[in-house]
């Protein structure tokens, strides 16, 4: 525990958009004890996930004609309930490709300025309800703490636009999904790409 503690803390981890997740109670239980007795303290906001609890498991009764049947479903759980594709962001990545296919970027939601159609790198707000869109370098400067000025990779900030809570992380996502992995975004929302002539 105690070299996981330093390697999320050592400034070449520190930034990087990275979990905790802890499959074990155990695990768990000696993380905590440790983080309570350490020097230094975790960086605040560091998200650390649990998935230890034993799974409930839900009955499902199939009703026919013949017969009735019980057959006892229980949901993914551990390590098998890890995402390993993009289906978590499949709403933010379907909200990026409609407002940049239909040019609905506007202005820069940081510093107003205009932002010409497919000629800047813009990063999307990732709030469900919100179309603010911004300038690349605009977003980091807002979302940068302005006492940490050797700091060039924001962690998180709000939005200027909806005031809504934002991960960097995430909107390098879904950036780098829109410019270089057309075919990835096209799998994930389940559109045929044309075959090149």
């Amino acid at each position: 525990m105690s070299n996981i503690h330093l390697l999320v803390r050592v400034p070449s981890f520190a930034r990087w958009p990275l979990r905790l997740h802890f499959l074990a109670r155990d695990a768990h239980a000696a993380w905590e004890k440790w983080c309570a007795t350490a020097n230094e303290p975790m960086r605040p906001g560091f998200p650390v996930m649990t998935d230890f609890e034993s799974p409930a498991p839900r009955t499902v009764v199939a009703d026919s004609d013949a017969e009735s049947e019980t057959e006892c479903v229980s949901s993914p759980r551990g390590i098998h309930a890890l995402p390993l594709d993009y289906m978590p962001i499949k709403g933010y990545v379907e909200k990026g490709k409609e407002v940049f296919d239909f040019e609905r970027e506007g202005k820069c939601v940081v510093c107003t300025g205009p932002m010409a159609t497919g000629q800047g790198i813009y990063a999307l707000c990732t709030n469900t309800s919100c179309e603010g869109v911004g300038h690349l370098s605009c977003w980091s400067r807002h979302m940068l703490p302005p006492n940490e000025k050797e700091t060039i990779i924001p962690l998180e900030g709000k939005c200027p636009k909806c005031q809504g809570h934002v991960r960097w992380g995430d909107m390098m996502t879904e950036l780098t999904m829109r410019l270089r992995g057309a075919k990835e975004v096209d799998k994930l929302l389940g559109k045929k790409r044309k075959a090149k002539a």
